[in-house]
């Protein structure tokens, strides 16, 4: 699986430099860049980063606050263990902090730590206050190891009879992986895994552990499967009768009596048997191969499994005789899954027969129809797509697993599909899992959890500046967060954010006081669109905004612009009022349409559906479209008099000028500008992003953050 590139704050200072490079939307007569105004982004940017690096809370790793006179005397407190070899002193301070107990001023009471553990933890912790003294025990919540297997090796392969087939299968491609460190005696922590066969020598389970795992904290097993290829029954291979001598090349998949698949080539005849009516001296050589029709290596030597028929076959040729086959292939791949011999005749092959013949978890593309062979048509052959459908079970290595831990992705065998219904309250330990790359031969597989950390909920304080003169503004805004979360602002009345950055801000700490830039919204406008063929006025916009700001456009209802750096007015206090000029359009919202990245530059097509060989327009630019018509079941758009692009060439969109926060409780998948998932980047959490245009992307709403890069509008939030 691809590594998933994840795209945290300095992804808004990436993605508003990609997006500046890319904004052109050219009137169809002209080539005028619509611009997009970034002069804030960077430094705001910045300051943000700064914010997080220099930022030391802890509250991500702390208790809520525990008042003193709220604390049970013999109660036991949960924290996370710390990790690293420390002074007492040190230990203690920092147990304090994640303890979190406090009087009635909020602050924290002393205590005294006592009775350690073998690696170092105290186990009890007393606490005084006026007088009052009172004793917890601390629990520690260690992680619990888990199995990784690498090189794909969950699944293990052998040739019956092979030597140290127990021996690999229990030590080969698995390690122990645990998040638990060093003790604070110094002790480095040392993750193990144990391998054990079953009785069947069927599959392995592993349970791994380390220096914390004990009779209550136990380390999360992991099952291996393992494959055992035994000589396939070569029975319907003998006394075989084809039609033609060049049936002797057909594919044949035949079986063993543990169900694994094999696909069987001819070998060893002369050539000029072929001619004969009887090809002698034939050897059967079958090779192993997966449900996916891929050949099947042993992991105990490296080399492809195959047998050889230890009885050397004269094949009769009898251009009279039928003798039926069907096969099975894969739709994408097109290597042979399965074969279907029903045996000699003419009789009709059942729709149903052949159904039940498939390959496990196959369906056919197309219809499966009763079939009558007969000696000019005796083969078929079916292309198949292989469900895949996976259990997910969702394991904790923290604590009890979640009340909801199970889910099912449903697709194809090979697809890539994102993991959904992780449950509330909980976060992947890996990433990565995010995506999920279904495999027919594994219908269920554990993906591995946290509990959220328990974060304090965090006080904040905004302050509004007039970018303009330096002064406060307005009144401050306070209010609480979760550490991490992403907090949007709302300018004082009569104000403006200065720039898209300045629309919040990420909650690094407790008491975090935060200054956002706002400009005077007075300045006052008015616009009025004009028809240009008829000079009357057809509709009018006004309102006020920050002197020097952008606004977007939208034309009246059955008209489009003419120029399309109309679609951008910039708010000017010297200038209040403007004309616009529009034209009639069947095109009443998206009207401004772009080409593709990467896919090469936009053909131009005349009235009739000619291509004019002598005009393309640019990759991936923009243009106003005013009409739309069909040639021949295609639909166009018109860019100019007489010049249309097709619409299959293009997708619609509407510009924006804003800030999209990613939301949710994971990671954000980005899609590419057809809908196509990007299988290697996502966006973090709580994230903000600047965003110039929206578009219906395979019916879904989605917001464009990076030249060929989108998210959903489901997956986020406009600021």
């Amino acid at each position: 699986m691809k590594k998933i590139k994840m795209i945290a704050l300095t992804g808004i200072l990436l993605s508003s430099t990609i997006l500046g490079a890319n904004t052109t939307v050219a009137q169809a007569s002209s080539n005028k860049a619509l611009s997009v105004d970034k002069s804030e982004i960077a430094n705001n940017v910045i300051q943000v980063i700064n914010e997080l690096l220099n930022s030391s809370s802890t509250a991500s790793n702390v208790n809520s606050q525990t008042k003193f006179s709220d604390l049970e005397d013999g109660q036991t407190m949960s924290v996370a263990p710390i990790f690293g070899q420390k002074t007492d002193t040190q230990f203690d301070n920092v147990l304090q902090g994640e303890l979190n107990v406090v009087d009635g001023n909020e602050q924290l009471v002393s205590m005294v730590t006592s009775d350690k553990d073998s690696n170092g933890f105290p186990k009890t912790v007393k606490y005084t206050l006026d007088g009052v003294t009172k004793t917890i025990t601390v629990n520690y919540n260690f992680a619990r190891p888990i199995v990784s297997f690498t090189n794909n090796s969950q699944v293990m392969n052998f040739k019956d009879g092979e030597t140290g087939i127990k021996n690999t299968a229990e030590n080969s491609d698995v390690k122990a992986i645990s998040s638990n460190g060093t003790n604070a005696l110094g002790v480095e922590n040392n993750p193990v895994v144990k391998g054990v066969m079953s009785t069947d020598g069927k599959s392995v389970e592993f349970t791994p552990s380390d220096n914390y795992t004990n009779a209550t904290i136990t380390g999360i097993s992991a099952t291996r499967t393992v494959n055992t290829y035994k000589e396939p029954d070569w029975s319907k291979l003998n006394n075989r009768t084809i039609t033609n001598a060049s049936d002797i090349k057909n594919p044949i998949v035949i079986k063993d009596s543990n169900g694994n698949s094999y696909l069987v080539k001819a070998t060893g005849y002369p050539d000029s048997d072929e001619t004969n009516s009887t090809i002698n001296d034939v050897t059967y050589v079958a090779t192993a191969i997966d449900g996916a029709g891929n050949t099947v290596i042993s992991d105990a030597t490296g080399d492809e499994i195959t047998f050889t028929d230890p009885d050397v076959q004269n094949v009769a040729i009898d251009e009279n005789a039928v003798n039926p086959i069907i096969t099975f292939k894969d739709k994408t791949t097109k290597k042979v899954l399965g074969t279907y011999m029903p045996g000699t005749g003419t009789e009709t092959i059942t729709a149903a027969n052949i159904q039940e013949a498939m390959p496990e978890n196959s369906t056919v593309s197309g219809t499966v129809e009763d079939f009558t062979p007969s000696a000019s048509d005796y083969t078929k052959t079916y292309h198949v797509t292989r469900s895949a459908n996976t259990n997910i079970n969702f394991v904790s290595v923290v604590g009890d697993n979640p009340t909801n831990s199970t889910t099912t992705l449903d697709g194809n065998d090979g697809d890539t599909v994102l993991l959904t219904g992780i449950p509330e309250g909980y976060e992947l330990v890996n990433k990565e899992d995010m995506l999920q790359k279904l495999n027919a031969s594994i219908s269920s597989k554990n993906v591995y959890v946290k509990p959220k950390a328990d974060s304090n909920v965090l006080n904040y304080t905004v302050t509004f500046r007039d970018k303009t003169t330096g002064k406060v503004v307005g009144t401050e805004s306070q209010g609480t967060g979760n550490f991490g979360s992403y907090v949007g602002v709302t300018a004082p009345d009569g104000y403006a954010l200065a720039s898209v950055i300045d629309h919040g801000f990420i909650l690094l700490k407790n008491d975090q006081e935060v200054t956002k830039y706002v400009v005077a919204a007075d300045t006052p406008y008015n616009i009025s669109y004009v028809d240009q063929d008829t000079g009357e006025e057809v509709g009018t916009q006004a309102g006020k905004g920050a002197n020097e700001s952008k606004i977007v456009l939208k034309a009246p209802t059955g008209y489009a612009f003419v120029n399309a750096d109309d679609i951008n007015y910039t708010i000017d206090k010297d200038t209040p009022t403007a004309t616009v000029y529009v034209q009639k359009s069947d095109q009443t919202v998206d009207n401004i349409v772009s080409g593709y990245p990467h896919n090469g530059n936009i053909k131009i097509y005349d009235g009739n559906g000619k291509l004019n060989d002598d005009v393309v327009l640019s990759e991936g630019s923009s243009w106003i479209i005013d009409k739309t018509i069909t040639i021949n079941g295609a639909e166009y758009y018109r860019v100019a008099t007489n010049q249309y692009v097709k619409a299959s060439d293009v997708y619609k969109y509407t510009p924006l000028q804003t800030v999209a926060v990613t939301n949710g409780t994971n990671v954000t998948p980005v899609y590419n500008s057809k809908g196509q998932l990007i299988i290697d980047r996502a966006l973090d959490v709580n994230t903000p992003w600047y965003t110039d245009r929206s578009a219906t992307i395979r019916g879904k709403k989605m917001y464009r953050v990076a030249t060929d890069e989108w998210i959903k509008a489901s997956d986020s939030t406009l600021r």
